[in-house]
């Protein structure tokens, strides 16, 4: 979410065969065993914010029957986007801490830290605006991640090894006051190009593409149509992610951004692994839109070009980050209204709808052609086929009985879906939350969680097949298997408690003993297989969802 002119529009086909048969000059170590762009991304499953280059949430591993927390950390800090895994293991994290603190973590596969980034100051350092994305790792470990005005590229080290200035906000654009600690006009996690170049588009909606070994522009700014963008028509809690979790500054536009309201651009565009064509979703002040862009390199050390190959018109709302199909041929969005859209690769036609009620989480894509979805703030999970129809819609009122009790006072427990689904070789991984709705006055029963599981998901029909492990934190994000070691990282928001914070007192004496509101705690939790060394070595949190029960079983056995 990154002095430009539409460029006059000329062939996709033409520009995609440019692009895949550039050579890579200055290219972060592309390898001929990988085909495609997926050849510049680190090797580990996990390799920027949704994984990989087409947004999919794929990862070829199978997963251990129980798990074991094995360390965890950053608890003092929101983590909102992915960890992600570089060549020798290491994850990633970003956070976005106030000045005098850090954004950037890169932890061994054992919870040690190995480095972080400097504490910042100003516009200059790296900055709050990291948490906002995932950094982009590419096959030699280098990353690629933005702050709230720069681009930087850091060593595997943590050495920094350049960085550039954003473009401008568009005229008018909120949060660019001199007197904050640093313009708001942040890029929403990069990706590669077909000849490697680093490319994001800002939350302003100009198309960055730059060379990855010094920062040079490899194509001029393009600013694409839409440049503003309704605000969120939900109100923002006033303690949302409080406590220190989240730099206060950037809790306004962070809110706006998660709603997709104000800014036009507030989602990682995916690229195509077959032709190189980029698909991002914006949105101006009626309607949303699901643009195709092509991008050809120069020749003889001239600069390239960024063509628009088609805008398709979606329901208002720059609702999810596109995920493109395995076959490459649609790429899947959701707008602010919950509707699922197919949309054609190669033309933008839209091929089917789908009134999903998924307005804010990105289509899971799996190789067999399905497409799996978070619904409006965890009330769903649902899968549908290419031609979007309802394959199944998940129920897990069952998996919260087991865990909790009936309560005297607020009734049974039921639950909510945490985070998108990540598709494995052998189903479907998902956080699910586990709580009550409490009454707090006239119409308004929030749903309280108390309790997290990780659970496994037959993907032919939504139902549990087995509860992995206990979280102890509040999933809000993306559960992250690797191909490099048999972790699984979690993220911890906190987004839910903190907004619930200041009823804690109300609330906490209407759940039952033992199954309380959690400390309010961000972070990162890592799990091994049980039994692997190491695996049970990290403390609870103190939280009630720490609890054991169930874990390992084949659910309802």
């Amino acid at each position: 979410m990154l002095k430009s002119t539409w460029i006059t529009r000329r062939s996709a086909t033409v520009l995609a065969c440019a692009a895949l048969a550039a050579t890579g000059v200055g290219a972060p170590n592309a390898a001929a065993d990988t085909p495609g762009i997926d050849a510049y991304y680190a090797q580990t499953g996990w390799a920027t914010l949704h994984g990989d280059a087409g947004n999919r949430k794929s990862v070829p591993v199978s997963p251990s029957d129980e798990y074991k927390s094995a360390w965890s950390g950053l608890a003092n800090a929101s983590v909102l986007t992915a960890p992600v895994v570089g060549p020798d293991g290491t994850t990633y994290v970003t956070t976005g801490l106030g000045p005098g603190q850090s954004n950037l973590y890169a932890y061994a596969p054992d919870g040690t830290l190995r480095w972080k980034s400097a504490e910042w100051q100003n516009s200059e350092d790296f900055d709050s605006c990291a948490v906002l994305q995932s950094p982009l790792v590419a096959r030699n470990g280098e990353l690629y991640v933005s702050d709230c005005n720069q681009l930087w590229a850091f060593r595997p080290d943590g050495q920094v090894k350049w960085k550039i200035p954003l473009p401008d906000a568009v005229p008018g654009a909120p949060w660019q006051e001199p007197a904050r600690a640093t313009p708001f006009r942040p890029l929403v996690t990069a990706q590669f190009l077909a000849d490697g170049s680093v490319m994001g588009v800002t939350t302003w909606n100009k198309v960055v593409v730059v060379d990855p070994a010094t920062g040079a522009l490899r194509a001029p700014v393009t600013q694409l149509p839409a440049t503003a963008a309704p605000a969120a028509s939900q109100p923002q809690p006033p303690t949302l992610l409080g406590g220190g979790l989240l730099d206060p500054e950037l809790k306004a536009p962070a809110w706006e951004l998660f709603w997709g309201g104000t800014m036009p651009q507030a989602n990682t565009p995916s690229v195509s692994n077959k032709t190189g064509r980029i698909f991002t979703v914006a949105s101006d002040m009626t309607k949303g839109y699901v643009y195709g862009i092509d991008y050809a390199p120069g020749a003889d050390g001239a600069q390239g070009t960024i063509t628009l190959a088609f805008s398709a018109p979606v329901g208002s709302g720059s609702g999810s980050s596109p995920s493109i199909s395995a076959d490459g041929s649609a790429a899947y969005v959701t707008d602010n209204a919950g509707i699922l859209y197919a949309v054609g690769a190669n033309d933008g036609a839209i091929r089917c709808t789908a009134d999903a009620g998924s307005n804010g989480g990105s289509p899971t894509a799996g190789p067999d052609g399905h497409i799996y979805l978070l619904g409006d703030q965890g009330a769903s999970l649902t899968s549908y086929d290419a031609q979007c129809q309802r394959r199944w819609s998940g129920d897990y009122s069952a998996l919260a009985k087991d865990v909790l009790p009936v309560s005297p006072t607020v009734g049974e427990p039921t639950w909510s879906a945490g985070g998108p689904p990540t598709i494995t070789r052998d189903g479907l991984l998902a956080p699910i939350s586990l709580g009550y709705k409490v009454p707090l006055g006239p119409g308004r029963a929030p749903f309280v969680a108390t309790d997290f599981r990780l659970v496994k998901i037959d993907p032919a029909n939504g139902m549990v097949e087995k509860v992995l492990a206990a979280e102890t934190g509040e999933s809000d994000g993306f559960t992250v298997p690797n191909t490099m070691n048999d972790l699984v990282v979690a993220g911890y928001g906190a987004i839910g408690t903190s907004a619930l914070e200041p009823a804690r007192g109300a609330i906490d004496p209407r759940l039952p003993d033992g199954h309380k509101m959690p400390p309010l705690r961000g972070g990162i939790e890592a799990f091994l297989p049980a039994g692997a060394p190491g695996a049970g070595s990290s403390g609870s949190s103190g939280s009630s969802s720490s609890s054991g029960q169930g874990i390992g079983s084949v659910f309802g056995s």
